[in-house]
């Protein structure tokens, strides 16, 4: 399997954003995570396995910006790194509405586990407040500032895509 190196660059160019600017896009408390959008994006044209790798790595940089529980971020993000490739692979649309639909789902997805897992743990810890007071609303944003990153890198997301062949004929037409 190769692993792509300027892909991972990309990935830790949005950790960089996660630090520095997300706080100032921040609504009521509620930032969008970049770093989950950079997993989306990369999995879903990468398929399950990239995915996973992607979502561990992306986890794994959460996990150290966090300073919160290590392994919590790293399985919740292999997890929706997993669903973003299966999903990439089988219903691939670069449409901003089904991007904001799959950053939603995978976004909501992993506060969700974050939250069941973090009741586990943490006594007295109310998973249901959590989702819908924290991953709710942050799945909202996410997904919202998700789209308009991807809509930005739309042509550059097409040509990552092997299994539809668009790559080839961009070139062979140019």
């Amino acid at each position: 399997m190769k692993f792509r190196v300027p892909l991972i660059f990309f990935l830790l160019a949005s950790a960089v954003l996660q630090v520095t600017v997300v706080d100032w896009l921040s609504l009521w408390g509620v930032r969008p995570n970049l770093i989950l959008v950079a997993v989306y994006a990369l999995s879903i044209t990468g398929g399950e396995m990239r995915g996973i790798m992607y979502g561990a790595l992306g986890g794994i940089v959460m996990d150290c910006l966090s300073g919160g529980m290590m392994g919590l971020f790293l399985s919740g993000y292999a997890l929706v790194g997993y669903l973003a490739g299966r999903a990439g692979r089988r219903v691939f649309n670069i449409s901003e509405v089904a991007n904001f639909g799959g950053i939603f789902a995978i976004s909501l997805v992993q506060g969700a586990y974050s939250a069941v897992v973090m009741s586990t743990f943490i006594n007295g810890y109310d998973a249901w407040a959590a989702i819908l007071g924290v991953a709710l609303p942050q799945s909202v944003y996410t997904a919202c500032a998700g789209v308009l990153m991807l809509w930005l890198f739309r042509k550059r997301l097409a040509d990552m895509v092997p299994w539809l062949g668009l790559a080839g004929r961009r070139r062979a037409g140019a």
